[in-house]
């Protein structure tokens, strides 16, 4: 087994599958740690040890430091597991813990120690496949990157995926359906007009979310939301994420009505700014104004709009009320 390459293999599928972060690392990177706030766990891994011993120290470490340590990671974590990538050979210890907190020590030799090791099938089929070309450098250059929006596109982001997916399909449905996108066939479909919405169709608040007036509507709206529905699922996670997405789009579909009573309305355009806004406000709440994220978001933000104002039929009133209803909702889950 290559032990350099199934380390950061290792650490890179917890990122990117497990949606854990990386919260320290050795000057040397022998030593990686990874944590999930929102689980309460903590994963160790570590190359090249050479004895029990060392397994003993990291245990009194944890165990004697387990406040300074929840002090550094911003949360108390419930387990911590270690993942030990050697070559050397020792007698192993049973060590593990269940209380006060549950410490678990993995020690990985073989690639077969680490598929039994694995958390679900899903990870230990990916650690098992042999035709991976990449190298060990490969894997640590993702799992080490400070690139901002590389961080954050790396993850797997099951949500961002399907609400994608459903639009797609809608729109091939579209297609296959209607010969053309006239604003009397979008109507029919479930559009967003105030007329009808008073009148009792207020389904319209919802479909019309999930239609769009041309290719390149929907082709910039599902890139977008690429981008940011992967960064706000990264943080917050899927559920809390799908909350987001579909309150800032509905608070972004009342503030057209109230503003736009003529003409129909389309697009998750109300929605995706609604992540925007909700990304804003969780760097507000948390207080990591990082110029260069702030200054990539910010430039994410000028072509879009700048973009939107380019293409026809681009309701700029759901936009500005997807963003307020996405800042708001983030703003008021933190604070109550």
């Amino acid at each position: 087994m290559n032990i350099d390459k199934q380390f950061w293999k290792t650490i890179y599928y917890w990122i990117r599958y497990l949606n854990f972060d990386i919260v320290s690392r050795e000057k040397d990177d022998q030593e990686i740690w990874l944590a999930h706030k929102r689980k309460k766990q903590v994963v160790i891994f570590k190359q090249h040890i050479k004895s029990t011993q060392e397994i003993r120290f990291d245990k009194a470490k944890v165990l004697e430091h387990k406040d300074e340590i929840a002090n550094f990671i911003s949360f108390e974590p419930q387990s911590f597991e270690f993942y030990y990538f050697t070559e050397s050979e020792f007698s192993e210890e049973q060590l593990n813990e269940v209380s006060p907190i549950r410490i678990k020590f993995n020690v990985i030799r073989h690639t077969k120690d680490l598929i039994k090791h694995m958390p679900n099938i899903f990870l230990a089929r990916l650690i098992s496949e042999d035709n991976d070309k990449k190298t060990y450098m490969f894997y640590k250059r993702k799992v080490l990157t400070d690139n901002f929006l590389d961080k954050y596109m790396q993850k797997f982001s099951p949500a961002t995926y399907t609400i994608i997916f459903v639009n797609v399909l809608i729109w091939l449905c579209m297609i296959l359906y209607l010969n053309n996108f006239s604003d009397v066939k979008l109507l029919d479909v479930g559009g967003l007009v105030h007329f009808n919405v008073v009148h009792g169709e207020w389904y319209r608040i919802v479909t019309s979310m999930f239609l769009h007036f041309s290719f390149e509507h929907i082709l910039m709206n599902m890139l977008s939301l690429f981008i940011f529905g992967k960064i706000v699922e990264a943080i917050i996670g899927s559920w809390r994420m799908l909350t987001v997405y579909f309150i800032a789009g509905l608070f972004g579909n009342f503030v057209s009505l109230s503003f736009n009573t003529t003409t129909i309305s389309v697009g998750a355009s109300g929605a995706i700014f609604g992540l925007i806004g909700s990304i804003f406000a969780m760097m507000y709440v948390s207080k990591t104004f990082n110029k260069k994220m702030l200054g990539q978001l910010l430039i994410a933000l000028v072509i879009l709009v700048g973009v939107s104002l380019f293409m026809s039929n681009i309701n700029i009133v759901a936009h500005i009320g997807g963003f307020i209803g996405g800042l708001l909702i983030t703003l008021i889950g933190y604070y109550y």
